[in-house]
């Protein structure tokens, strides 16, 4: 049996870039910039660092983690298999989903975009997308290392590349005129930053390599605020240079394919063409991650019988199974039901609620085992619940129907978690203390 070579500092990086470049700026550029006006840069600065101090309970908790269980897996360590870990971990794995609806959505705009098609077939694509990675997945095959790497690279080109041609054609009254055509508003200015904090939740991805690594080298948390890092350079300093280059009322009409607008002025159609394609790939090899994310989870859950092992049973081809075959149909439910902007809210608010339990549950370990910095994971579990107590807020009588769907998907996780404990009968306590932080 040939032994498999452990991932390395750049290939586990270049994972996380990937899925965020995916998840984040092609599919959310447009809504946050329509929400936070000329102070969109600032809400990328601020979700940046929101999410850097989640990652840092990332950090602890992966220098204890032995496999590819990712959120889970540090939900179970920070937790102790209680129900709040197994409900949280239940909610990151709906919240992939969620993600999953959001990106197909996006594939689906810029795909018309491109091939000039009826809006009509927004839908169709979206659900004809999931259905493709579903029988992809389900073979086994698997699109990792040197075509992750290379497909990360192409989209850093391409989005540097306009960032560069864009500030060429930087227009200070331009930019003036935008900033000042979206009066400041608090509440919407917590929306974005929510938003935005969602363009670098991909990052969550990162750590489901951690059983790919060579253990002891701390690649999971280098990795993450090398990622981290990078995507707020792209996403802040495009996001200045297209607010000095196009009107706001050009990203209003495009918000759901902002940036192959944004490439107009410089590059004609060819490159809206070109950041149309760029956009679809990159949508395209989310989705393929955070499948596998999503499959991880399950079966990291299944494996320590916090959820019925019938969840990770194999129904067709070499790994389909019922999670990811239920997955794929929550996606697009929602692609049915729900518009890019409320997919988007919804998914970061359950993000958000599972950044405040991990670092949560890091202090509560920290405490006990004097592992990690326990005032910075405080803060990270205060920030990101404060973000989440004011987005709620904030929605309120505006945006009812997301904190519904939200509320669905916790009281889901909940009765969900609660049966499977009734249906199995988890050993949890004693694989725990193996790989308890210490």
């Amino acid at each position: 049996m040939i032994k498999k070579k452990p991932l390395s500092l750049p290939e586990v990086a270049s994972l996380g870039v990937g899925t965020m470049i995916g998840a984040g700026i092609f599919a959310l550029f447009g809504q946050i910039s329509m929400l936070a006006g000329g102070y969109a840069w600032l809400a990328f600065v601020i979700s940046g660092i929101i999410s850097g101090l989640a990652g840092y309970s990332y950090f602890v908790f992966s220098k204890s983690a032995k496999t590819n269980g990712g959120v889970a897996e540090y939900l179970t360590l920070g937790w102790k298999g209680n129900l709040t870990g197994r409900v949280v971990s239940l909610c990151y794995f709906l919240s992939i989903a969620i993600v999953l609806g959001l990106v197909a959505k996006a594939f689906a705009h810029y795909t018309i975009v491109v091939f000039s098609l009826a809006p009509g077939w927004v839908d169709w694509l979206g659900v004809g997308i999931m259905l493709l990675f579903l029988v992809v997945n389900a073979t086994g095959v698997k699109f990792v290392g040197v075509v992750e790497k290379l497909l990360v690279g192409i989209k850093l080109v391409v989005l540097v590349g306009l960032t560069v041609v864009t500030f060429a054609l930087f227009n200070t009254d331009t930019y003036a005129q935008n900033g000042s055509a979206i009066p400041f508003d608090f509440g919407k200015f917590i929306n974005a930053v929510a938003l935005a904090n969602l363009s670098y939740a991909g990052f969550a991805v990162i750590a489901n390599a951690g059983g790919s690594i060579r253990v002891g080298r701390n690649t999971i948390g280098r990795a993450i605020f090398i990622a981290i890092v990078i995507v707020a350079m792209v996403y802040i300093g495009l996001d200045i240079a297209v607010f000095g280059s196009i009107s706001m009322q050009k990203i209003e009409i495009a918000k759901d394919y902002a940036l192959a607008e944004a490439a107009k002025p410089a590059l004609g159609m060819i490159g809206f063409v070109v950041l149309g394609v760029t956009a679809m790939i990159s949508t395209m090899t989310n989705i393929n991650a955070n499948i596998f994310s999503a499959s991880n989870t399950i079966a990291f859950m299944a494996d320590r019988k916090q959820l019925s092992p019938v969840l990770s049973r194999r129904i067709f081809l070499n790994q389909g199974n019922i999670a990811m075959f239920s997955t794929v149909t929550i996606v697009i439910v929602l692609l049915l039901t729900l518009d890019i902007s409320q997919i988007g809210d919804v998914a970061s608010l359950t993000f958000l609620l599972v950044h405040t339990f991990i670092p949560l549950g890091a202090v509560l370990q920290a405490r006990k085992k004097a592992d990690g910095n326990v005032p910075l994971l405080g803060l990270a579990a205060l920030v990101n619940g404060g973000v989440l107590g004011f987005f709620i807020y904030h929605l309120v009588g505006r945006q009812d129907l997301e904190l519904y769907v939200f509320a669905g998907v916790v009281l889901f996780a909940v009765a969900f978690c609660a049966v499977s404990a009734k249906l199995v009968t988890p050993d949890v306590a004693a694989e725990v203390t193996e790989s308890e932080p210490g």
